[in-house]
Parts: C-alpha cells; structure tokens; sequence
C-alpha cells in the first residue's frame, strides 16, 4: 500500500460523524450514507501524489490533505455529497484493513455497499459468556491505547509547526491577528481541548470548534462557516501551543500607519501599530488618570467638588478617544457618582465609589504593565462596541423573560434560555429607546419574533427551540437579528429532568461559585455566568418594603441559610411581585426551582427572580414547566395551584434566619473599615506621616491573621492616595477569594 494511502486512512479513521458534519452538514451527511449503499466507489487512479475515485458518474480526487482539499467534477463547490460518499467508503476500508491482513503492494481496496457480517451465537462458536465478555475488555483496552497514542501523534504535529510555516499559511498580518487574537483569551474559559479519536479545539467567542484528524493546516475543520478561515486556523494552533506550554513567537511589527486603516468596529486590528500618536495620548492619560485617582482620595470622597466632577468627566471624554473602552466606561460612572454625592443623592455612596476608584487604579497599571510588554489586550482596553459571531446551530430551553427599563431611556424585553450543550445560560434582548411610543416591552412578549419561525417569545418560555444561522457575542447574548430561523420544539420529558439541570441547594456554594466564576477584579463583567437554578428546602412568605419599594422572599437551602430573592418595584415588575407574595410559605416538597440572578448587595448577595420550574410538570405533553413571574396569570389550575398544594404552611416555629454572608476574619474587616473611613475623610499633607503609622498596625494585624499579600506594599515611597487604593485592592481581592465582592464590583 502507498504512503499516500497509509496517510488518508489514519486521518478517516479518526472522522466520526460530527467531525463529517462540521466538514459539510448533517443533510448532506445522511444523502452521502445512502449513497455508500448502492453506488460503487471504485478507484480510477492512485498515484504518489493523489488518488482517484469514481462515485457514480462523478470522480473524487484526495491529496494528503485528506477529505477537507479534496476535489470533485460535480458542479457544487465546497465539500459535495460525492466526496462525503467516497470520504466514508475509504473509511470503511481503512477500518477494515486495520483489522484485516494488509493487501497486496500498491493495491487500495476501497468498500462499497457494506454487507453485514455473517454471526452465531456464543455456543456453536464454542465461546463461553465469561470469554466473550473478556474479549471485550480487552478489545476496549486496545481501542483507548490505539486513541491514546492517536492523539499523542496529532498533539506532536500540531505543536511542531512552527512560526514561520504559520506566517507562510496566513501571511504576516493574519499571523498578528492570530498571536493578538489567542493573547485576548482567557486560557482557562475561553479555549477548550478535547477529543477522542481526534483533537478538537474550542473558542467560546467566536463560539467555534476546531476538528484535526491530521493532515495539516487546511485540515482544521472549523464547525461553523467563518470569514478568512487561515487566520482562524493559526490562531487555533497558536492556543493549542499556549495550552501547552508552548512559548509563541511575537509577530514582526508592522510599517503601515495606523491612520491609514483605523475601523473602531474591528477589535483586533493587530496588523496594524498602534502609533507614535495614539501611544502618546495613551500614556498622558494613564498619568492624568492615576493622578486624579490620587488626588479625590486624599481630598476625601466626602469633600469632592463641581470642578472634580467636571475633570473625572473630561476623563471619560479622553479614554474613549485612547481607545481604553473600559476605562471610558469606568471614569463615567465615577462622574456619574460624585455628581450624586454633591446632590445629597440617597443612591451616593462613598463606599462604593472608593470601589469604583479603586478597579480604575488597577486598570490602569495593568495596562501600563501590558504597554511595557508591547501589548494592549483587549480584555483590559475594552470593545468600542460588541461583536456577534456565526455560532451555526444551538438546541436551547427557554426560561422565561422580563421587561425592563434603562437608566439611559432605553425599554427592553430579555428572553433567557439554557444551553444543554455549552451547560450555559444565554439571552436576547430586543431593545428601543423610550422616544418610540410604539414600543411596549410588556406587548413585545407576545408579539411575533425576534427570530424567523418563532411566533413569539412567550412560544419559547417552556419549550426546547433550535435555532439556526444563530450569532452569539462572547458575553453569551444572542443576536435579535434577521438571518436566525427559529423552531420550537414539542416538549420532550428528558429536557426538563431536575438531574440534567446544574441545581443549587447551598447558598454558601451558590456565592462560592459566583466568585470563583469571577475570578478576577480585572476580569470582564459577564452577568450570565451570575444565573442560577436555585432549589430551597424551604419558601418563607414573601414581604414588600414600603420605604425601599422592594420585594423579598426569603429562600432557605438545606442548611437552613437565608438568601433573599428581591424585585425592586416599576411598572414591569409589578406584576411578579404581585405573583411572589401570592405564593404561600412552606417546605419545598414539588422540588420547585427558581431561575434567578445572583447580585452584589452590601452584606450578602440576593436573587433576582425570574421564573420558576415545576420539574415534575416540565416536558409532559401540554405542560410548560416553567412558570414566567414577570407575565404568566396565577391561573386556577395549572403551576401557581400545584405550588399552593404542596406547600405546607410552616405551624413549628422556626429558628431565627441566617442568611448567607462569606465569613470575614475580624483583621480583615478592620482594615476594610480603616480604609473606607479614611478615604471619606482624606489624608492632608500635614497627615501623611500619621496615616502611614496606623497603616502599618493594622496592616501588621492582617498579615499575623495570614494576609501576606499586603506586606508587598511600600508605603514609605507610594503618595498616600495612591497606597489606599492599592492596599483597597489587595483586600478587596481577599474579598473576592472568600466569596464576598466589593459592593461595586459585582
């Protein structure tokens, strides 16, 4: 047999039938296995270099780079039905010669119509049941060592090509944007490896999974159709090589001028230098920013004046013309605030904006630190604005949506669904400013669309919907665009089963998990991983604060801790809050689970409810399951009448509530309170000396109680400003790993 044919079988062998779909379809795979069935594939001509098969009246000719560069006389372009047919029969063949003594020199047999093998049972084989079953296990031990080393062989191939055969491939601007590109995601969450029989690599934005049967740069098989697919598939090897360990090799710098080709819309123009004049203005407001940083905190965050309103504004100004996205956001919403503590606002709080001050500080040093590697990682400057990528076709649960409106004027309705696959929430929100009259969000639920195919969102609340030709950006939100055709599903009881849903019973490890998934202050907000499916042992009655315009129900887990689930009052919400309070107190003995957003709050976090799931009524034909609070009716019969059955109302008294709040050691909340309590009231020239004295005693007490991280301070040589900040920092990161963020940081 040839080498060229030693090659094509050991990639085939590695195809299983969602690496041929993500090479073509799932209609054109199921044609092409009928086809394997009654046509002949015969081969025309095999040579050192290809190999030729004839399926029908078409020929198919294969190179070694396998099924994704082969060639067929038919008219389609792309992969056709032709070569998925002679694809699968040079399968079958290669798994047949792999058991089978090897042919004659230069023959390549190639399977046609498959007959079934002839079989007889155990006993006129003389096979024991003991024998057989052995036999399997050993068959199965050899199968997992032959994958084993399989993969071993695709991992020392891929990280064996090197920097110069990638720049070849893509050139040396798709290079840059591929090195940019794996230099912006997250290498814990945003890229994922796997596989059996194959490798497969994974970006969760653009939501892509990348097959290597071998075969080379070409035989990457992304699952989804993408633009300029070479500079994909250097990035996708540059991550696998990071993954590793691997050191990746800096691209040259570019010689164009970035005025020439500058698009704000394009997040990782990295073939293109930033500049000598956006370097420049970069670097002046990192000085300008840090400065005034400094300068509000020892003034003291209750003594700020109009003229340092008007300069945090100017900032926000200057960071969206540097491209700092993030920061232009950041030192807005600081405006913003110290605007309202000159109103006397009851929504000012020093507290918080000592918070927000302190994540613009670390923002800005992180990205001095970048700017002295050469880099400007878009996860630190932000997006001018958010990207929605192909994501082919997604299987989804809805759950329900609300109306909302915003600070700014917009109105809005946001559908949420679960992702059984990514095991991930998901939303899409439609959206208008309030200017147009005509828009109702609470109207919008009924009405038709977003997608094509779907009757109205409140279709989905309950049901499995797939869609296709759906975009996702990277915070998870689905695009409400033209161009997505929807399809609701029947009801199906597996879908909806309480053990195929990641249920939460511990609120200790519901905040545990929000801070874990946050990981990082620096880290880019993403709300969706702050959703859960919270199951209480136990509903208290619901009760509404007059004074605060809010809604809370107490929900207890199974250790007898509290977590509030609250609702502010509007117009949209009204109408689950009236839902909520009907609801009667008692243990939970439907395994009733609320859908709700875990937020910051100052002591403890609390739930956002948005609906409940009725897990025994969930995929029964006729039953939705999912009761949406913000608009379905209590109804006489139905989830609302079941819930009131199976709550007992509580007769034994209860103890008193514990609600659930991540455990502070007393040092560290001493010094938190030091630093709040300082930063209101500043620190004047004269009182440098003094502040730094008391730092250093309280700081002493937290490093006896294990707080080490904050001896790496220098007090001595930081500006009183600067050092508060920093030293807020590294608590609020203590914070973070204990399960208790800072109050602005959620």
């Amino acid at each position: 047999m040839s080498a060229l044919a030693d090659t094509l079988y050991a990639q085939l062998a590695r195809f299983d039938d969602e690496a041929f779909v993500a090479l073509a379809n799932r209609g054109l795979l199921r044609r092409a296995q009928k086809d394997l069935e009654r046509l002949a594939v015969t081969v025309v001509e095999q040579g050192a270099a290809a190999i030729t098969l004839a399926v029908g009246a078409e020929q198919v000719r294969f190179d070694a780079g396998g099924p994704a560069k082969a060639h067929c006389t038919c008219s389609s372009g792309g992969v056709c039905q032709h070569i998925l047919t002679a694809a699968l029969s040079l399968q079958r063949t290669a798994l047949q010669h792999a058991a089978a003594p090897a042919p004659a020199e230069g023959a390549l047999p190639v399977a046609g119509a498959a007959e079934p093998a002839a079989t007889l049972p155990d006993a006129q084989n003389g096979v024991t049941a003991a024998a057989a079953a052995a036999s399997a296990d050993a068959d199965d031990a050899a199968s997992d060592a032959r994958s084993a080393a399989a993969l071993a062989t695709l991992r020392a191939g891929l990280l064996a090509i090197s920097a110069a055969e990638l720049v070849r491939y893509a050139g040396k601007a798709g290079y840059r944007w591929a090195w940019q590109f794996v230099h912006d995601q997250d290498a814990e969450q945003s890229v994922r490896i796997g596989g059996h029989n194959h490798l497969v690599i994974g970006f969760a934005a653009p939501r892509v999974n990348w097959r290597y049967m071998g075969g080379g740069l070409d035989a990457l098989i992304a699952d989804v159709k993408l633009p300029q697919l070479e500079k994909y598939r250097v990035a996708a090897v540059l991550a696998f090589q990071r993954a590793y360990g691997q050191e990746i090799t800096p691209p040259e710098p570019g010689t164009k001028a970035r005025s020439e080709a500058l698009d704000l819309g394009m997040e990782h123009r990295a073939d293109l230098p930033a500049g000598a004049a956006l370097a420049d203005t970069r670097t002046r407001f990192r000085a300008a920013a840090q400065q005034l940083l400094a300068e509000a905190v020892e003034l003291g965050l209750a003594h700020l004046s109009r003229g340092m309103h008007e300069r945090f504004a100017t900032l926000a100004v200057w960071a969206q013309g540097a491209e700092y996205h993030r920061l232009a956001l950041l030192m807005r919403r600081i405006a913003d605030h110290v605007e309202l503590l000159l109103e006397r606002a009851g929504a000012a709080d020093e507290h918080r904006l000592l918070d927000e001050m302190t994540l613009a500080k670390a923002l800005l040093a992180a990205l001095d630190s970048a700017d002295a590697k050469g880099l400007a990682p878009v996860a630190l400057t932000g997006r001018a604005r958010t990207r929605y990528e192909q994501s082919g076709a997604l299987e989804l649960l809805g759950l329900g949506a609300s109306a909302w409106r915003s600070a700014s004027g917009y109105l809005g309705l946001t559908m949420l669904f679960w992702c059984p696959a990514e095991q991930s929430f998901m939303s899409c929100t439609d959206a208008r400013p309030e200017t147009l009259a005509d828009f109702d969000p609470l109207a919008r639920y009924k009405a038709y669309g977003p997608w094509t195919g779907l009757g109205a969102p409140q279709l989905a609340t309950g049901r499995r919907v797939q869609l296709t030709g759906a975009k996702l950006n990277a915070a998870g939100r689905l695009s409400a665009a033209a161009g997505t055709s929807a399809n609701v599903l029947a009801a199906g009881e597996q879908d909806w089963q309480a053990d195929k849903l990641p249920l939460c019973r511990s609120w200790a490890a519901a905040a545990r998990g929000r801070s874990q998934a946050r990981r990082s202050l620096l880290a880019e907000p993403r709300p969706l991983q702050e959703w859960s499916f919270l199951q209480p042992a136990r509903f208290e009655a619901a009760r509404f604060d007059a004074a605060g315009q809010t809604l809370r129900w107490p929900l207890v887990d199974t250790e007898g801790q509290y977590l509030y689930a609250e609702l502010a009052y509007s117009d949209y919400s009204r109408h689950a809050i009236e839902r909520i309070e009907a609801l009667p107190a008692g243990d939970n003995t439907r395994g009733l689970i609320v859908v709700a957003q875990l937020a910051a709050a100052r002591e403890a976090p609390v739930a956002q409810p948005l609906s409940l799931i009725d897990s025994q009524a969930a995929g029964r034909p006729g039953g939705r399951g999912v009761d949406a609070l913000f608009f379905d009716p209590a109804p006489e019969t139905g989830l609302a009448s079941n819930i009131a059955q199976h709550l007992r109302a509580l007769v034994a008294p209860r103890p008193a509530p514990t609600q659930v709040a991540a455990a502070q050691p007393r040092a560290l909340a001493e010094a938190r309170r030091q630093l709040q309590a300082r930063a209101e009231r500043g620190v004047a020239p004269g009182q440098a000396a003094a502040w730094r004295d008391a730092a250093a005693c309280w700081i002493r007490d937290a490093q006896d109680a294990g707080f080490t991280a904050l001896a790496v301070l220098d007090l001595a040589n930081t500006r009183p400003g600067s050092a508060l900040l920093q030293l807020n920092y590294v608590l609020l990161n203590y914070q973070l790993l204990a399960g208790a963020e800072g109050d602005a940081l959620g």
